[in-house]
C-alpha cells in the first residue's frame, strides 16, 4: 500500500473527541498518518425533502473536489440520515479515494451504553476507508467488511479485518 493520510472532515457539529477516537483507530487498522481537517456545513444540494434524507453519493461527491493535495483519502463525518438512489438508508459510501459515515443511526437506542457510538462509528469508518483502499464486502460476518444491512449486522463485527482482508491490502 503506498503511504498516504487519512482525513476526517467533519460536516456539521461532531464531537472533537469522537473524532480523536476515529482517527486514532484508524491510525491502529491501517497504519496511515489520520488527521482531523476543520468542520464544513452539510450541502443543501444533497437534500432530499421528500424523503427527509441527504443523498450520500453527492456528498461524497462534494467532498472529493476538496480532497487533500496529497493524494490522501478524505472521510466525511456526519449526524444526518443518508440515502443512496435504490436504498432506503445507508450506513456510509466510498468510491476510491473519498468516503462518508453517518452518525444519524448509529446512536445508542434503549439500555445500550454509551461507548456503543464509537464502536459503531469506528467499525463505519474501518469500512468505509477499507473500500478506498480497494477492498471489497467480505462472507466474513465478524469482518469490519462485512455489508452491515442493520446495527446488528454492525455490532456482530469486530474492528478490525479478517486475515484474508488483511491480506489484500
Amino acid at each position: 500500500m503506498a503511504r498516504r493520510c487519512i482525513v476526517l472532515q467533519p460536516i456539521g457539529d461532531i464531537p472533537g473527541e469522537l473524532l480523536e477516537f476515529l482517527a486514532a483507530g484508524l491510525e491502529g487498522v491501517y497504519r496511515l498518518p489520520c488527521r482531523v481537517a476543520a468542520p464544513v456545513e452539510p450541502e443543501h444540494m444533497a437534500w432530499d425533502g421528500r424523503r427527509c434524507q441527504y443523498r450520500a453519493d453527492l456528498l461524497v461527491a462534494r467532498l472529493a473536489l476538496g480532497r487533500p493535495a496529497d493524494g490522501g483519502t478524505l472521510l466525511g463525518v456526519v449526524d444526518v440520515d443518508l440515502f443512496v438512489p435504490g436504498m432506503n438508508f445507508v450506513f456510509g459510501l466510498a468510491t476510491a479515494d473519498t468516503a462518508i459515515i453517518s452518525l444519524a443511526r448509529l446512536h445508542p437506542r434503549g439500555g445500550e451504553q454509551e461507548g456503543v457510538l464509537r464502536q459503531r462509528a469506528l467499525k463505519e469508518a474501518v469500512h468505509e476507508i477499507g473500500h478506498t483502499l480497494g477492498l471489497g464486502h467480505c462472507p466474513d460476518p465478524r469482518c469490519v467488511m462485512h455489508f452491515s444491512n442493520c446495527l446488528e449486522d454492525t455490532d456482530l463485527k469486530g474492528p478490525g479485518l479478517c486475515a484474508a482482508c488483511a491480506g489484500r491490502l
